[in-house]
């Protein structure tokens, strides 16, 4: 048996052995049905006894091409109590699976962003389609994907123009819907633990903040807003600064879990119980958030149906199908142990 120089079985060892084209070889691998089932048995007995792997580039010679769909994220990090992102891998794996395409991640970060233009990484990897998470309004590929003619879903990240899907919820109702949860409960000196000053998302949760706050003729604080960067350690910080100097708030919605778990600890640093002294709503429904603190009271997303939905743009948009510009998915509020009627 012949090997390529790279000592590795190619597909032209395995339709010599066979007796048969490449091109036979590859649409018979493709599922392609011209190909008797004689010929396919002989195809596939000789993939196995040669221990052959088809090479990424080589799959669409002579058949049918099988596009390249990833999740390109900036969002992964050595400790993950999110689990967000999981989810929407979890959820694009089975729409590439199910519309017959191939699935990568891709992690990427502003020095890599910077050594790599997006068209570049998209050559290089071979990308048919990108769902796209994470991304800043600073970041360098965010403008390069706003301008890219590669077909893209975006969640939680505004985008227009051809080949472009945002995939999201309704930030700002859901955001404004939890905050009257609060004010229901009698709380008028509400806090908010934000994300960052750079996400567009936290733009859209604190216009949901202001907007349940306002239409309740509740005074609005400017002063009452801290940016917990959605990291757990600087909610910490950013809580125990904002009730040092605000001893009087008696609600705090975070915009999300992993603050909200922050804000708790600094809470309960500080002496203060939750929720009889400060309620605390957060943002996701993370795993952990139904176990820890009674259960956290929260938005609930659905990051599994977010890659679903991300996957199945991209795919509609390869095979040319319309697709509408934005996909507004349900949320859903979580009441558990950290909120109660405000006793101050």
């Amino acid at each position: 048996m012949k090997k390529t120089n790279s000592g590795k079985v190619s597909i032209r060892d395995v339709a010599r052995e066979v007796g048969v084209s490449i091109t036979t070889v590859s649409r018979a691998l493709n599922g392609y049905s011209d190909v008797s089932e004689k010929t396919k048995k002989k195809i596939l007995e000789a993939v196995q006894r040669m221990d052959y792997a088809p090479d990424a580039n080589a799959r669409s010679m002579g058949g049918k091409p099988e596009p390249t769909i990833a999740l390109l994220t900036s969002e992964l990090k050595e400790r993950d109590e999110n689990g967000f992102v999981y989810g929407m891998i979890n959820g694009l794996f089975q729409q590439c699976s199910a519309f017959g395409c191939e699935f990568m991640l891709l992690v990427t970060n502003v020095v890599k962003q910077e050594k790599l233009s997006f068209l570049q990484l998209c050559k290089k990897k071979n990308l048919s389609g990108v769902v796209v998470t994470g991304l800043r309004t600073g970041d360098p590929y965010y403008k390069e994907v706003m301008n890219s003619d590669i077909p893209c879903a975006l969640i939680d990240i505004k985008a227009s123009g051809k080949y472009k899907c945002n995939i999201t919820i309704d930030n700002v109702s859901a955001s404004q819907k939890a905050v009257e949860y609060l004010i229901g409960l009698g709380h008028k000196k509400i806090g908010m633990i934000n994300g960052q000053k750079i996400a567009e998302v936290s733009g859209e949760r604190y216009s949901g903040y202001v907007s349940a706050l306002l239409n309740a003729k509740i005074p609005l604080h400017l002063d009452y807003m801290r940016y917990g960067d959605f990291v757990e350690d600087t909610a910490f910080a950013q809580t125990k600064t904002l009730l040092e100097k605000h001893p009087e708030i008696t609600a705090l919605f975070c915009a999300s879990d992993v603050m909200a778990i922050g804000a708790i600890q600094a809470l309960e640093e500080m002496g203060l119980r939750v929720p009889e002294d400060v309620s605390v709503l957060g943002f996701d429904d993370i795993p952990i958030a139904k176990y820890v603190y009674k259960g956290i009271t929260t938005v609930r997303q659905f990051p599994i149906a977010m890659g679903r939905a991300g996957g199945e743009a991209v795919c509609r948009m390869l095979n040319g199908e319309p697709v509408e510009s934005e996909l507004q998915l349900p949320y859903e509020l979580v009441v558990r142990g950290t909120t109660a009627e405000c006793g101050r």
